[in-house]
């Protein structure tokens, strides 16, 4: 069968205002000049047709190698909705269910609620495991954080099933289900899949998800000629206000895959995962998953009561108008959040500074890619940017700067 391919189409053709939309180039584009970020790719599509592919700066910063469409990023958490996939095709063949406890899959946390110190009396289920609200914590004080990444040690780390077990030596710091703090949660997700599949987890998204949507740049392993668009990963320097590359140890990359970080991919590829979400499963004539399966993977998973509470992770809110599907905040009321997107937007992020977003309401995907570190004190990163000046590109030519996206769906 042919391969699926986007369309292309002017901002006007897909219900957006050129004006402002060029105003989203020139911002990254300021960025880069200003040395804050040392290069971005962005992709907006709205259906099958992509409006905006804008490419500015470098792959490497240092030796001054411009950036490329067809360049590499690391994608470190932005990794976590593929895990998310995996689990769902399995969950599709009925091998695991949202209430099951994880011990069920994975024995070593058997007794992780008894360990001293727990603060629970149950370990998590799957769906916890999903929402970030399994009780996994490196601890509330410098002391408990330091004596937790030692019994983690991620560097020495052989096997994901080796890390799995030091995880499991961790105690729970809250009851599952009764808070929310973002952990290590997705890495039990990849072990699962390894387990119920019998395949190394990167092989199997290969084969069931990457090989069908036709993400040629995506993967864990990478070869030569990917290795050589591999962009560099790079630090804003605190002391200096400058650029600077990475240190391995900054970077953190795994030997090994995991549910929560590991794998590369370009914009394009990425795009095509996300149009496939936004088609409930399918991309072309492939389908990967049932849309029901989508539907459970961009539906909020924690309770109402939950979320009158909120808790956040850098500029991810999750409570008070934003809920938490699988492996990504979801937009449940834009006008209580107070943010512009459509109602059920989708959304994840990487520690490097990639990041994407699916409205489903609006039918927009929206993927960025950089390659600098994130800052820890920036509420409002380039994806925050980006969704401002999108949804006023959608509101002025819908009509008016009152006239709020969600108010309409689907294409004009």
């Amino acid at each position: 069968m042919p391969p699926y391919q986007f369309a292309t189409a002017t901002a006007e053709e897909a219900g957006f205002s050129a004006r402002i939309l060029a105003e989203l180039d020139d911002y990254f584009d300021t960025m880069v000049a200003k040395g804050e970020l040392p290069g971005h790719a962005m992709l907006l599509a709205r259906g099958d047709r992509v409006v905006r592919c804008h490419v500015t700066g470098f792959a490497d910063w240092v030796d001054k190698v411009p950036l490329q469409p067809e360049s590499i990023f690391t994608l470190f958490s932005m990794s976590k909705p593929l895990a998310a996939v995996a689990m769902l095709l399995l969950h599709e063949e009925g091998q695991w269910q949202f209430e099951d406890p994880v011990a069920d899959y994975l024995p070593e946390f058997a007794d992780i609620a008894a360990l001293p110190g727990s603060k629970a009396t149950r370990g998590p289920t799957i769906r916890e495991l999903f929402t970030h609200s399994a009780g996994f914590s490196f601890g509330k004080t410098v002391e408990e954080m330091t004596e937790n990444i030692k019994k983690i040690s991620w560097f020495d780390a052989r096997s994901l099933t080796e890390l799995i077990g030091r995880y499991a030596a961790v105690p729970l710091a809250y009851q599952p289900g009764t808070s929310w703090e973002y952990s290590v949660a997705t890495d039990l997700q990849a072990e699962i899949v390894e387990r119920l599949s019998g395949e190394r987890y990167d092989l199997f998204l290969k084969r069931r998800v990457f090989d069908p949507l036709g993400m040629a740049d995506t993967g864990f392993v990478l070869d030569y000629d990917q290795t050589r668009r591999l962009v560099r990963g790079h630090v804003l320097d605190a002391e200096t206000g400058r650029l600077r590359a990475a240190t391995s140890e900054e970077r953190m990359e795994s030997i090994f895959p995991m549910g929560g970080t590991s794998f590369k991919s370009t914009a394009a590829d990425y795009a095509r995962f996300a149009r496939m979400l936004l088609n409930r499963g399918s991309l072309g004539e492939v389908q990967v998953l049932t849309p029901e399966s989508v539907d459970l993977m961009l539906s909020n998973h924690l309770s109402a009561d939950f979320l009158e509470t909120s808790h956040s992770i850098l500029h991810y809110t999750i409570g008070q108008g934003n809920g938490h599907g699988m492996n990504g905040m979801v937009c449940l009321d834009p006008a209580r959040a107070g943010r512009p997107v459509g109602k059920g937007s989708y959304e994840w992020g990487g520690a490097f500074g990639t990041w994407f977003w699916i409205d489903p309401e609006n039918d927009i995907l929206c993927i960025g890619m950089t390659n600098r570190q994130r800052l820890r004190t920036d509420m409002r990163p380039p994806e925050v940017v980006a969704q401002e000046l999108v949804y006023r590109a959608l509101r002025e030519a819908r009509g008016g700067p009152n006239h709020h996206p969600s108010e309409e769906s689907a294409l004009p």
